[in-house]
């Protein structure tokens, strides 16, 4: 019997909590490359009309774009908007790249824009972002620019989502560790388990990936949807710490009403 075949045996009695679980989500595939004002990105230019005020940071210096959302360009997600753009920006003076330990939803270093309607206003756009000065290569996580493209999927809860133990009585660890009397199948059924279930990738909706723990462990469990993460990735040299991942998290009610101004950011690394 493959590993596989044993890990799925064993999570038998777990199989229908586990299947309640599954939602919608869209993975997101990120290739190299120059793009447009209006597609999805990492990195790049934003779209940005020259009539706004452009984001800075806490001390006044212009942020840079993170990524651009284009939801014209995707499959649509329940709850998400069905157009408009999503567009996040984040200081490059800080090595934190943005995130307050303390007020994780605090948009002073990073910040979110959403545009309803981008696509039926005649505007003349930014196209010189040269002010937008980078320190040091450092300050900003992406390298180089890249289009973003996804499809519709479904996941079912990663083994570092906060609500694991409430849906299935253990944490994920333990819940290995009493499948088996021999702790080096524990070990590999919990490793095949994390390498299936981790929640890594960048992604719209379903569920986060860590590289440590889930930030709503103790607090803010109210944010229960993941609006966005992205990960590490070599194809645009994009790298959080060590190699680490991004989420931000929003709560159903504002995602709903298109409330982006209060939304949990959290980046880790091993």
């Amino acid at each position: 019997m493959t590993q596989s075949e044993k890990l799925k045996e064993k999570l038998e009695p777990y199989r229908i909590v586990l299947d309640q679980t599954e939602e919608q989500m869209i993975p997101l595939h990120i290739k190299q490359g120059k793009t447009g004002p209006y597609d999805s990105k990492i990195a790049g230019d934003p779209y940005f009309p020259k009539k706004e005020e452009y984001p800075v940071d806490g001390e006044g210096r212009p942020m840079k774009l993170l990524v651009q959302i284009n939801f014209n360009q995707l499959p649509k997600l329940k709850d998400y908007p069905k157009s408009g753009l999503l567009q996040i920006f984040i200081s490059v003076h800080d090595d934190l790249y943005g995130m307050n330990y303390q007020h994780k939803a605090e948009q002073k270093d990073f910040r979110i824009k959403f545009i309803e309607e981008p696509f039926l206003v005649e505007e003349e756009l930014l196209t010189d972002f040269s002010f937008v000065k980078i320190p040091n290569d450092f300050y900003f996580p992406v390298r180089k620019e890249g289009a973003i493209t996804g499809e519709l999927a479904c996941e079912t809860i990663s083994a570092g989502d906060f609500r694991f133990e409430k849906l299935v009585g253990k944490q994920s660890w333990d819940l290995f560790e009493s499948m088996s009397d021999d702790d080096d199948e524990a070990d590999a059924l919990m490793d095949e388990f994390y390498e299936t279930q981790s929640g890594f990738g960048h992604k719209l909706g379903g569920y986060p990936g860590f590289t440590q723990e889930d930030p709503r462990q103790y607090v803010d469990q109210d944010y229960t949807v993941l609006l966005l993460q992205i990960d590490s990735d070599d194809e645009v040299e994009l790298l959080w710490g060590d190699c680490g991942i991004a989420n931000f998290f929003i709560k159903p009610e504002d995602l709903k009403e298109k409330n982006f101004k209060n939304v949990i950011y959290n980046w880790d690394c091993s």
